[in-house]
């Protein structure tokens, strides 16, 4: 799957709250009413909706304002022409309104789509379906136009969605089951099915999954939790369906002794499918393409017959960028394709002590099914082992936070079909055939949609001023946006601005990114701390200067350093996630820019007083100073002066 298939150019989302984008960018929708009538007429997109209809759904009951609807119907369509660039149209037909779309622009009927196709497709590889299945599971991102009125929410269609969503965590339940990956499916399974507390095939399928995980303690409850429900307030009993299942685990084998004793660390186990991936996080924003490109590396070429012998894609970019987390979200998306297992290891990569390849196979040896006796003391021979015993299987690894590319090669599998997921704040361009992904600072519009999943949505579309600014302010670093999001939400009643004003105070901006264990200071002084000294000198006097554009010129007079050496301190920055590529200028110079979280942490490190950020467009420093901005030649010159 390439990635203009995973993110269309015009998407029209309905399975979650009512959302819009274009290329990728989330656009502003209609005001309440138009944008009410949008969802309406998308969920019956292609059909003539009555006129009574729309007006009970949008104003509700004992509407009958004709002239409210019309003019409704009129921004509506302004707003398709100017904002969707007129991809849809909306006709009068029928006694009603038709919208018309093209169905691939709308997620409801991609989802329905793939489900039909589901349904066609019973002689396919079940790594497959499964695969197919997870794909249109994640057009979901919650309950059908999450947070719409009741009588919107009530519409037929609506309840045939929630159907279809049922219909497609059992077929996807029935594969995990049959390709002993049943852990897969069990938490979006049981969530689904506790919102639905009637659907007996869906909690048929939940007792199966507990069971098959090998916890028939809790499929025994939830069928009792079943039993009871029904007979409490249906006066029914379970289905036939549900009580397959419940005589299905009362007639399990008792879980048989491994054939060695683990806690003696003596022989060898079963050969276990280990489950090491990190729970993934429920309000992932933004990075469609970031992870469109990495799923299709991963997950695309793993039956290609000429694919190298082992897939490896590394995620690279400066600290607090989110780096884990998108690493993290899509192993969990390529768990169907990878049935024998993920193994995961943080190499702590940035810390004053990483990770030593031999302690990790140790640990990836053992949960593999090798005793703690039997594991090898040389790294090589812990190598060649844990090679041999991936080998032929279809098992993804992820090293997270990796130093170097001498910490990673030990790790990688010998074979294909394997694959290999790295993120690390270097590019590990030598670790041959890898995919790079550079990951860069959030998009205004998805730290918005981040800041309002951890928040609240209501409370960041009351103050939308606030919010843009506060997601400048943390530069757009997903970290930093998760931090403001999670004190917001642990503090109700502060309104954004609050927030705001804390952290236009330059001097205190890092001290207020701070809660729990989460803190952007500790990941910009891990990246400091592996700088040279030197480097560090170089970011001190560039801080100073302020929030400007600056050259390799710049910085050598600035400096005092021989041009060549002033670019490689730059590259040194970028690289460490301090410094930015921002374009180039006259005779090809490239202008870089400190980031400003990166500038202020910079600052107090000396005691000096921090530079207040200039309104507008940053000033441009070029190789004898700034860039002239004043209505004539006599304008006084600053900055590289400055030093």
């Amino acid at each position: 799957m390439t990635a203009d298939e995973t993110v269309p150019v015009h998407n029209f989302q309905v399975l979650g709250p009512l959302r819009f984008t274009l290329d990728g960018v989330t656009v502003a929708l209609p005001a309440r009413h138009p944008r009410m009538l949008l969802a309406v007429l998308l969920l019956h997109n292609g059909e003539a909706v009555a006129e009574g209809r729309l007006l009970e759904q949008v104003w509700g009951p004992g509407a009958s304002s004709t002239i409210a609807l019309r003019t409704a119907v009129s921004r509506l369509r302004s707003w398709l022409h100017d904002e969707a660039r007129g991809v849809a149209s909306i006709d009068h037909a029928d006694g009603g309104y038709r919208l018309r779309l093209p169905d691939h622009y709308v997620d409801a009927a991609r989802f329905r789509a793939a489900l039909a196709a589901d349904s066609d497709a019973a002689g396919l590889d079940p790594h497959q379906r499964m695969a197919a299945l997870m794909n249109a599971l994640e057009e979901w991102r919650g309950p059908v136009l999450d947070g719409a009125p009741e009588e919107i929410r009530e519409d037929p269609a609506v309840q045939t969605l929630d159907d279809d969503h049922a219909t497609c965590l059992q077929r996807l339940a029935a594969l995990a089951i049959s390709l002993q990956t049943p852990d897969l499916l069990l938490s979006r399974t049981r969530a689904l099915a506790w919102s639905r507390p009637f659907d007996e095939p869906l909690h048929a399928r939940l007792i199966e999954l507990y069971a098959a995980c090998g916890r028939p303690a809790e499929a025994l409850m939830e069928y009792e939790r079943l039993r009871s429900r029904l007979a409490d307030e249906l006066g029914v009993a379970p289905s036939a369906e549900v009580q397959r299942a419940y005589f299905t685990v009362l007639a399990q084998d008792p879980p048989q002794p491994p054939p060695a004793d683990p806690a003696s660390g003596k022989g060898w186990r079963h050969r276990p499918a280990p489950r090491q991936i990190p729970a993934d996080i429920a309000d992932f924003a933004g990075r469609e393409k970031a992870t469109a490109t990495l799923l299709d590396h991963l997950g695309g070429l793993l039956n290609d017959p000429e694919r190298p012998a082992t897939l490896v894609a590394g995620v690279t970019g400066p600290a607090g960028v989110g780096k884990t987390t998108l690493a993290v979200h899509v192993a969990h998306r390529l768990m169907p394709a990878y049935p024998d297992g993920q193994l995961y290891a943080d190499l702590r990569g940035t810390t004053a002590a990483p990770e030593s390849p031999a302690r990790v196979l140790g640990r990836f040896l053992r949960a593999l099914g090798v005793g703690k006796h039997d594991v090898p003391d040389d790294l090589a021979e812990r190598t060649a082992l844990y090679r041999s015993l991936v080998s032929g299987r279809r098992l993804l690894v992820v090293l997270d936070d990796a130093a170097r590319e001498t910490q990673v090669r030990p790790l990688l599998p010998g074979s294909s079909p394997c694959s290999v997921l790295i993120t690390s704040r270097h590019r590990m361009g030598a670790v041959g055939g890898a995919k790079i992904v550079d990951l860069d600072r959030l998009r205004e519009d998805h730290a918005v949609q981040l800041l309002a999943s951890i928040a609240g949505h209501e409370r960041v579309a009351a103050e939308p001023d606030a919010a843009v600014e506060l997601v400048h302010l943390c530069g757009g670093l997903p970290l930093a946006v998760r931090i403001c999001g999670a004190r917001l939400a642990a503090r109700p009643h502060w309104p954004l601005v609050k927030l705001v004003a804390l952290l236009r105070d330059e001097r205190r901006r890092l001290g207020e990114l701070s809660i729990g264990d989460l803190t952007v200071r500790d990941g910009l002084e891990q990246s400091h701390g592996r700088l040279g000294e030197e480097a560090r000198r170089t970011l001190s006097a560039l801080a100073k200067l302020g929030p400007v554009e600056f050259s390799a010129g710049t910085v050598a007079a600035v400096c005092g350093l021989d041009h060549t050496v002033a670019g490689d301190h730059l590259d040194t920055l970028v690289e460490a996630g301090f410094a930015s590529v921002v374009g180039s200028g006259r005779a090809g110079q490239v202008h870089y820019r400190l980031d400003d979280l990166a500038r202020s942490f910079a600052l107090g490190l000396d005691p000096v007083r921090l530079s207040r950020a200039e309104n507008g467009r940053p000033a441009r420093l070029y190789r004898f100073g700034p860039r002239r901005t004043g209505p004539g030649p006599g304008t006084p010159r600053s900055g590289c002066a400055a030093r």
